[in-house]
């Protein structure tokens, strides 16, 4: 008898997990995990929280094999012609004008304070949370509890994370059993994973609060202060078209597979392709996007790979490229 793939996605992503369970969804017995223990122990001692209140959060969560299946297979890992297609279309494109609009004023003082593209500002909001619209299904804390116990190979990541958002919760952010986000633990209208909302939210209309679920004041100013201090560069370009095809030869041995600028330009130049007259010495990326048929070319310059910080693709940032591009084109 030979087993379905689904049946053995299932199985291995049980035993992957080490989780005691092989259901959709369990509620987390806290004594089985001694990395759980030890988040609780370390917020009483170093915050102060009540282990009474910290046991009932992690009590309530449950573990959700379906943000194991998620997390096995995300979007960005899909060739580039399939990825571009889920981000730019004519909703988006729309949505992002309508955006622009509604929030003119908001984006062009993230632009004056942050030096920040509000476009690009404007795309990443697109692509995380369709403007706004699409926070997440999954509760935060089923898929951080999930991801730190049953996720081996990121673990200790998930569960930092999971520690920074009870803490965010201890500090009156957000309420831990009803904030809603990604199957990864990202929250709001930016997509912020907890130590991101720690670090680089701001409180953008000055009421007291750094609120990313449903403020859109604040998610914007965050998105520019998070760009801003990754270091997003005022003026400077993001990418340039290569072309296709004849360049297969052109750029061997030279395309970038990483997430920083690896290629001087000089490189470039002396291969006839003249990309930024007098700044032979920048470093940049060389892009190759995968097409139905062939390959398509990019150079990425520094803010392409400022953009991978806030998702660590190649195929996020040229998306997001791509969308600003469009919402720009059609205003």
């Amino acid at each position: 008898m030979t087993i379905s793939i689904r049946l053995r996605r299932v199985l291995a992503g049980c035993l992957a997990g080490a989780a005691l369970w092989c259901a959709p969804s369990a509620a987390v017995d806290l004594a089985k995990y001694p990395l759980l223990v030890s988040i609780v122990d370390d917020l009483v001692a170093s915050e102060g929280i009540e282990r009474a209140t910290l046991e009932r959060w992690l009590g309530d969560a449950e573990y959700k094999q379906s943000v194991i299946d998620a997390i096995t297979r995300p979007a960005e890992a899909l060739p580039w012609h399939r990825y571009q297609s889920l981000f730019i279309n004519d909703a988006q494109v729309k949505g992002g004008v309508t955006f622009m609009k509604t929030h003119a004023e908001l984006l062009e003082r993230a632009r004056k304070q942050y030096g920040v593209d509000p476009y690009i500002i404007t795309a990443i909001i697109g692509i995380e949370t369709r403007f706004g619209t699409v926070k997440g299904n999954h509760r935060v804390i089923d898929s951080l509890t999930t991801l730190s116990v049953g996720y081996p190979r990121r673990s200790k990541f998930f569960s930092k994370e999971l520690r920074e958002y009870l803490s965010l919760a201890s500090r009156n952010r957000l309420d831990p059993l009803a904030t809603k986000g990604s199957y990864a633990g990202a929250i709001g209208i930016p997509q912020f994973m907890p130590s991101s909302y720690t670090a680089y939210s701001v409180d953008f209309d000055g009421d007291g609060v750094r609120n990313l679920v449903d403020n859109y004041a604040d998610a914007i100013g965050s998105v520019a202060n998070y760009l801003k201090t990754h270091g997003w560069r005022e003026g400077e370009p993001v990418v340039t078209a290569l072309g296709r095809g004849g360049s297969d030869k052109l750029l061997d041995g030279i395309v970038t597979t990483g997430l920083k600028p690896d290629v001087e330009i000089g490189k470039l130049d002396a291969r006839g392709l003249d990309i930024a007259p007098g700044q032979a010495n920048w470093k940049v990326g060389v892009v190759r996007l995968e097409e139905k048929q062939g390959y398509d070319y990019r150079v990425g310059y520094h803010n392409f790979f400022v953009i991978t910080t806030y998702n660590r693709s190649q195929n996020y940032a040229m998306v997001a490229y791509e969308l600003a591009r469009d919402i720009r084109e059609s205003q």
